[in-house]
């Protein structure tokens, strides 16, 4: 399989994840922080890894994987440090959350501008989701100094955005090179 679809699969399989740890979030309010943190660690080496394959694979807009190199470096280690030290970050876990998220959708709202110039139809959808995903992120900050939201549901949306901007940015902006055959003349 080559680097650009696995990274596709990958991103799509984060994408998931996503939605699934945003509604897990929401609705069982009872799973513990250590289990949560562990499993956090793991999905961000694992983010990270996917995120720098795509970055070495051969896209050809270039666009979706732009950025991934230092992301996916930053994500890697943002991952060990949350397995090695998880029971004294746990107060921080999501200020880290929404700053990764805030991040990651100003990237990609760098990214709408490029699909822009691209000549890419959806851009905008691009820059729509980017700007929800940053907003959810930046909510998810501010709410960890707010007790009177309840973070849970910020949180569980702020993850379903981002999966959602992400899945929406692989599926839009990812071409691959087609081998093309030679021309025959039928004569």
């Amino acid at each position: 399989m080559k680097r650009t679809q696995i990274a596709q699969y990958g991103y799509v399989l984060i994408a998931i994840t996503f939605y699934v740890l945003g509604m897990i979030y929401m609705i069982l309010p009872q799973i513990s922080c250590f289990s949560f943190d562990i499993l956090s660690g793991i999905i961000l080496i694992v983010y990270g890894i996917i995120k720098i394959i795509g970055y070495f694979s051969n896209d050809l807009y270039c666009l979706a994987f732009q950025h991934d190199l230092a992301s996916g470096l930053f994500l890697i280690a943002l991952g060990i440090i949350t397995l090695g030290y998880n029971h004294k970050i746990q107060d921080y876990a999501s200020i880290g959350l929404g700053g990764l998220i805030l991040l990651d959708s100003l990237l990609k709202i760098q990214t709408s501008g490029d699909a822009k110039r691209f000549g890419l139809k959806n851009w905008y959808c691009i820059l729509g989701l980017s700007l929800i995903a940053g907003v959810f992120g930046f909510l998810t900050i501010m709410c960890t100094f707010q007790k009177e939201i309840p973070i849970r549901y910020v949180i569980g949306c702020a993850l379903l955005s981002e999966g959602l901007m992400s899945h929406y940015l692989i599926y839009y902006t990812v071409k691959k090179e087609k081998r093309l055959l030679p021309y025959k003349d039928n004569q």
